[in-house]
């Protein structure tokens, strides 16, 4: 009898797998059973920390070097690349599993043997300039000593703030960051650029060093003809881009989103690429960033390009300070906090901090906010994912609120209920994202077919609007409203992100609409600022709006609750 399916008192609580599933899982696809998977803990979130255990203890019985020896043997000459890129997978999964401590050794090994098989010994050697696949490579390594860190960083968040690390973690830490160092002594002696930049910056802000490179890809290149062309704003740039006034500044009403720095499912880029397309962003006249303490090295990589911009004052750079654990809030602690995110902007000021509580039955948000707001460091203050309810309370508190971070869109329209409107009476902006729907509200998406939730080629944030295009009203639905917006489009020569930009756009307490940018991979400003100088007629509204009258967007509010509701 399967041991599985028996019931009543006395029986243990773990058990076999039955012979059925056993079959499924021996014979379904790798693939396959990464769907499965994913569907299992969406549906069933409370298996997370479960899962989480069984990788580690799976992780640390078959996978960690004997405990005798930090290191991981190289890699022979006939396996190569495939080899590291195998052990970079295991690596990946100890960081997502909690093994963040224990992954440092691996990665530093990791890290030394990449640089030692991808980067030429000599300037006359045949591979002086290493090919695509090594740089992404060398790229991928970089960027995951980043989350390693930015895994180490929530696991000392405590009750009390943000707790020191213990001598045995501050060695494991600096063992990487010196291997780092050696890494860029291997490839400056050789006049290489270094491959490991945001690694080195990340590691040596956490031992609290003081991180100089003198490389070039940490400057920002020189702008083309910068203030050569000067709008009614002085800001530089004669290129029409619409803004809005927040706290005396003029900024563009399309910030660059900064979000996908926090995962490497987006892909990794090398730092000058990066630095690279911050700058044609600020060139173009999209100077404001968005980003926070919880994406990776976000703020640190724009620190590093304000450092090296003469023009820093031009550039807007809007952070965050996110309480999703319990805490005893203090003075001291928000304090701490704020001086994070400044030595991390290598800034003495914060342009915009907005601040996320995720318990509101614990009323200390308040003081939170008032610690912040008495801080004058902070030039602006905002927040981030706020119901109306508790905007107001704020509001009421005596505390001044500038701007407001929502999930806005044709498919999420919860903020015209009663945000919008409580916005307007008290001054305070909307910035929106999820506007594009993770890249559902595109050219690409008409007439295709309904993506399956869990499929390998859906992104984590095309996953979570998926869910949201369902509650709205389904794919028939949402491949009618796409339709409709195609032919606005066509009529407007736009794209139908355009369209769905400029909806929200159009409504006056919107200030701006962030738009997710893989700074380093992908680039889309000219196509980003096509969604400016023109505005949706009464009757193109008109048909947007047969489409909305049907959908399910009223009924959002009670599903999702106001907004931010959903990530509560």
């Amino acid at each position: 009898m399967d041991v599985a399916s028996l019931k009543g008192p006395g029986v243990a609580k773990s058990a076999h797998v039955n012979m059925m599933t056993d079959t499924i899982i021996t014979n379904m696809s790798p693939a396959g059973l990464r769907i499965i998977m994913r569907s299992l803990l969406a549906a069933h979130p409370s298996a997370v920390s479960t899962f989480e255990a069984e990788t580690r203890r799976y992780i640390t019985a078959t996978m960690m070097p004997d405990t005798d020896t930090t290191t991981i043997p190289a890699p022979d000459s006939s396996s190569g690349l495939e080899t590291l890129k195998t052990r970079l997978q295991t690596i990946r999964c100890m960081i997502g599993c909690g093994l963040c401590f224990q992954s440092l050794p691996l990665l530093g090994d990791l890290a030394t043997q990449a640089v030692q098989m991808c980067v030429p010994t000599s300037q006359g050697d045949e591979n002086a300039t290493p090919n695509a696949l090594r740089d992404d490579f060398l790229a991928a390594v970089d960027g995951d000593v980043v989350q390693a860190v930015t895994a180490i960083e929530k696991s000392l968040v405590s009750d009390r703030g943000r707790r020191t690390l213990s001598s045995d973690e501050r060695q494991a830490v600096t063992g990487v960051y010196q291997t780092l160092r050696d890494c860029h002594a291997m490839t400056a002696e050789r006049r290489l650029e270094f491959p490991y930049t945001r690694a080195f910056l990340a590691t040596a802000g956490m031992l609290g060093e003081k991180a100089t490179l003198g490389d070039k890809e940490t400057a920002a290149p020189a702008e083309a003809n910068p203030g050569d062309a000067t709008d009614s704003n002085g800001d530089g740039h004669g290129n029409g881009y619409e803004k809005f006034a927040l706290n005396g500044r003029q900024l563009p009403r399309i910030f660059a989103g900064l979000w996908q720095l926090s995962s490497s499912a987006w892909g990794s880029a090398p730092t000058s690429k990066i630095i690279s397309h911050l700058s044609s962003h600020v060139t173009s006249g999209l100077t404001a960033f968005d980003m926070a303490d919880h994406y990776g090295d976000a703020e640190i990589l724009v620190g590093m390009f304000l450092s090296s911009n003469p023009r820093r004052d031009r550039v807007f750079a809007a952070t965050k300070l996110c309480v999703f654990h319990p805490m005893t809030v203090t003075r001291e602690a928000i304090k701490a906090n704020i001086t994070e995110r400044c030595r991390r902007l290598q800034s003495e000021r914060l342009d915009l901090l907005q601040f996320h509580w995720q318990d509101y039955d614990d009323p200390q948000y308040l003081d939170a906010l008032r610690f912040i707001a008495e801080d004058e460091r902070v030039l602006t203050l905002g927040l981030c994912n706020f119901d109306t309810e508790h905007l107001e309370k704020v509001v009421a508190a005596g505390i001044k609120i500038h701007t407001n971070q929502v999930q806005f869109s044709l498919v999420d329209s919860r903020p015209t209920a009663s945000m919008g409107p409580v916005c307007e009476k008290h001054g305070v902006k909307l910035l929106t994202y999820g506007t594009l729907c993770g890249g559902f509200l595109s050219d690409k998406w008409v007439g295709k077919p309904e993506p399956g939730l869990y499929e390998e080629s859906i992104t984590p944030s095309q996953r979570k609007y998926h869910g949201v295009i369902r509650a709205w009203g389904g794919w028939s639905l949402f491949q009618q409203l796409l339709q409709v917006l195609a032919a606005i489009a066509t009529k407007h020569g736009v794209s139908i992100s355009n369209v769905a930009t400029r909806w929200v756009l159009d409504f006056p307490y919107v200030g701006a609409v962030l738009v997710g940018t893989r700074v380093g991979i992908s680039e889309h400003i000219e196509e980003n600022a096509a969604s400016f100088g023109w505005s949706l007629d009464r009757e193109d509204k008109a048909q947007i709006d047969g489409i909305l009258a049907v959908s399910q967007r009223q009924q959002m509010l009670e599903s999702m609750g106001d907004c931010g509701g959903e990530y509560r």
